[in-house]
C-alpha cells in the first residue's frame, strides 16, 4: 500500500467553538468540528503567513469531554448622526454552546511545518481568540493508504448512514488577498460531521482514507481531505 510521510500535531485546550454560518442571532450553535477553512486559518496564524490548499493537505480528529451552554456579556452599539455610541439600554447577554476540553489530532502533508509548529508565531485558537490552545506534540508518522477502516470524530465529504453526526455546509478556505477588502469565500462543500463527544469510531469505506503509524489499531484510520 502507498505511504505518506506526515506531520501529526496534538493540541489541546481548554474551550472551542465554530460558528454555524446560519445562526446570527439567537442561541449560538457549533459545528461538530472545525471547518477545514478554520484549519487553514490557524495554521497560517502558527506560521506566520497565509496557509492555503495548494501548501498542504489536511487530515484530523477533533474530540471533547462535554459540551454545554456558555453566557457570555456582550457591548452592543447603536449608530446616532454617523457616530457610534454605547447603547443605552447597556450590555447583552448571548448564548452559545460550546465544547469543553477539546482536542485535536491534526496530520498535515506539508513537512516544512514543523517548525512552525515547534515555535508558533502566533497563538493557536479553536475558533475564537479566546479559545487559546497548545500543542502538546509534534511528530513524523506514516500514513497508509487503506480502502476502508473505523473513522474517528472529523469531517468527510460523503454521507454514511451508520455514524451519529451533523451535515453542514461551509467554505473550504478564504481569500483574504486584497487589502482593505472583506474576505472572499472559496469553494462551499457539503459535510458529514461526526459528534466530538462520541466515543466510538465506525466503519466506513471511501478514498483518501489512511492509517497513521501512531494509531495502535490497525482497522484505525483518518482521512486526509482532497481539496475541492
Amino acid at each position: 500500500m502507498p505511504t505518506i510521510t506526515t506531520l501529526h500535531v496534538k493540541m489541546e485546550g481548554f474551550t472551542a467553538f465554530f460558528r454555524h454560518p446560519l445562526t446570527i442571532t439567537g442561541t449560538q450553535i457549533s459545528l461538530p468540528c472545525p471547518p477545514y477553512s478554520t484549519l487553514l486559518g490557524m495554521l497560517s496564524a502558527i506560521a506566520g503567513m497565509v496557509i492555503t490548499p495548494a501548501d498542504t493537505r489536511i487530515g484530523f480528529e477533533f474530540k471533547c469531554s462535554s459540551k454545554d451552554i456558555e453566557i457570555e456579556k456582550t457591548d452592543r452599539l447603536s449608530l446616532s448622526k454617523g457616530v457610534l455610541t454605547r447603547h443605552r439600554e447597556g450590555q447583552g447577554i448571548i448564548k452559545r454552546y460550546i465544547y469543553f476540553r477539546p482536542e485535536l489530532d491534526l496530520y498535515v502533508t506539508n513537512l516544512e511545518l514543523e517548525q512552525a509548529f515547534l515555535s508558533p508565531v502566533s497563538t493557536p485558537s479553536f475558533g475564537r481568540s479566546q479559545d487559546i490552545a497548545w500543542i502538546k506534540k509534534v511528530e513524523k508518522v506514516q500514513l497508509t493508504e487503506m480502502q476502508s477502516g473505523k473513522i474517528g470524530p472529523t469531517l468527510i465529504p460523503e454521507i454514511k448512514m451508520n455514524i451519529p453526526s451533523l451535515l453542514v455546509r461551509c467554505p473550504e478556505w478564504f481569500e483574504n488577498n486584497i487589502e482593505g477588502r472583506t474576505r472572499l469565500a472559496g469553494t462551499f462543500g457539503f459535510y458529514q460531521g461526526l459528534l466530538p463527544t462520541t466515543k466510538e469510531r465506525f466503519a466506513v469505506t471511501m478514498k483518501n482514507l489512511y492509517h497513521p503509524s501512531n494509531l495502535a489499531d490497525s482497522d484505525n484510520v483518518i482521512y486526509l481531505h482532497q481539496w475541492l
